[in-house]
């Protein structure tokens, strides 16, 4: 029986074991396992199912077998639990350019030639200057539109005397309308899964900077005390003994040994 698979936006396609292989691979599964993942995955699917089935259903089975990769799988749902403001995405993104090699300074107060504006990031690197305009989105299915490149390149415009490139970094994708205007204008653009092969997923496996929020041992109030205190990434963690955290989240020393083994998961 084929099997209907209703996206976060609402768009129904016919289920694609190649997607489902694919997604895993990109979190390190072996390719012979990631098919084996996916039939066995299948073998559970009623007739119509969503994304989200879907990913809790091999989220489930990587965190009995493969741990480690289950923090890498739920990479894309994890950025999302930054918010929800958008603050500690900007702070993430801050701290992902500083590993990059760019010197940063985040929420930055600039008088313009018509207006001030707060710029989210600004970054420097080769004797180059960008302002970087950071679109957080909590919502699945949501895309960064055109508005928004239009938004941040007439702010760019006002700020030229200080800039030398406008850039917008997103946890979401980009509309297509708002690919061609980016890369018509000459902006920067990270997205997830843009640009090919340099998308805002694999920054985050190259630098190894992972966020917080992809550890299921860290419950919603820890959470939010961690992020309140401007812990943001794993690499916070690594460098806390079980008292520290347990202090700083609001948990037990007990809870807190916990999340340190699991954010050991990831350590290089």
């Amino acid at each position: 029986m084929a099997v209907e698979v209703v996206k976060a936006s609402g768009e129904v396609e016919p289920y694609s074991r190649d997607k489902v292989v694919a997604s895993l691979i990109r979190c390190g599964v072996p390719e012979g396992e990631a098919s084996a993942l996916a039939v066995e995955v299948e073998q559970e699917l009623p007739p119509r199912v969503t994304t989200h089935e879907i990913h809790r259903k091999l989220e489930s089975l990587l965190r009995r077998r493969r741990p480690a990769h289950a923090l890498r799988y739920v990479l894309r749902r994890a950025i999302m639990r930054l918010g929800p403001e958008g603050y500690p995405f900007e702070k993430y993104f801050a701290r992902l350019l500083n590993k990059l090699g760019y010197s940063t300074w985040v929420n930055v107060v600039l008088e313009g030639r018509c207006a001030d504006h707060e710029v989210d990031i600004v970054a420097e690197k080769g004797g180059r200057r960008y302002m970087i305009e950071c679109k957080y989105h909590n919502a699945p299915g949501t895309r960064t539109d055109l508005k928004v490149a239009l938004y941040v390149y007439a702010r760019f415009l006002d700020l030229r005397d200080y800039f030398d490139v406008a850039w917008i970094v997103t946890n979401t994708k980009l509309t297509l309308e708002a690919v061609k205007y980016v890369e018509c204008v000459g902006m920067r653009a990270v997205a997830w899964r843009y640009p090919e092969g340099r998308g805002l997923e694999a920054l985050v496996e190259e630098t190894r900077l992972y966020p917080i929020t992809v550890l299921s041992s860290l419950g919603e109030e820890a959470r939010r005390r961690l992020l309140a205190s401007g812990y943001v990434t794993l690499e916070d963690l690594w460098r806390m003994d079980a008292r520290e955290l347990a202090s700083i989240a609001g948990v037990r020393e007990e809870e807190a040994e916990e999340i340190l083994e699991e954010a050991k998961l990831l350590k290089p």
